[in-house]
């Protein structure tokens, strides 16, 4: 991973026109939230050959649905020249966030900021160190020195 990773960095540094398919690999890849909790309506459903009572809570698993083989091809390995869209991250239907246009934009600008500014980095791994919650994805710290 750390290889493709190095190489997307390099292809998105020259050509900033691939930030934004990168942004939705991005989000499907590794999204920041990876599951959300949702009560089912008031009667009971079958699903699946499954009955859920009704007024069951249900925690629904975006990540692990972004990762679907039957919908990504080869959905383990990031790759930004995927064809965008089908992730999950955002939800889907009535309750899909509104935010997500701003979202993606931030994540835009913010890549393209920093390709701008150091188009090439190493990662201190040892030093990093994901964020302890359990409803959002993250790091608390990155450490990164321009290459």
């Amino acid at each position: 991973m750390l290889y493709g990773c190095i190489v997307h960095r390099a292809e998105l540094a020259e050509d900033h026109q691939l930030i934004p398919n990168a942004i939705e690999e991005l989000l499907r890849y590794e999204p920041p939230g990876p599951h959300v909790a949702r009560y089912v309506a008031t009667d009971d459903v079958t699903f699946q050959g499954q009955v859920v009572p009704a007024g069951s809570a249900l925690l629904l698993m975006l990540a692990s649905a972004n990762r679907d083989e039957r919908h990504f091809g080869h959905p383990d390995r990031f790759d930004i020249h995927r064809k965008p869209g089908g992730h999950l991250t955002f939800g889907r239907g009535p309750h899909f966030c509104v935010g997500s246009p701003l979202a993606r934009l931030e994540g835009r600008v913010a890549l393209q900021e920093v390709l701008k500014r150091w188009p090439a980095w190493e990662i201190d791994m040892s030093g990093a160190r994901r964020s302890r919650t359990s409803t959002v994805r993250g790091w608390d710290s990155m450490p990164a020195v321009a290459a």
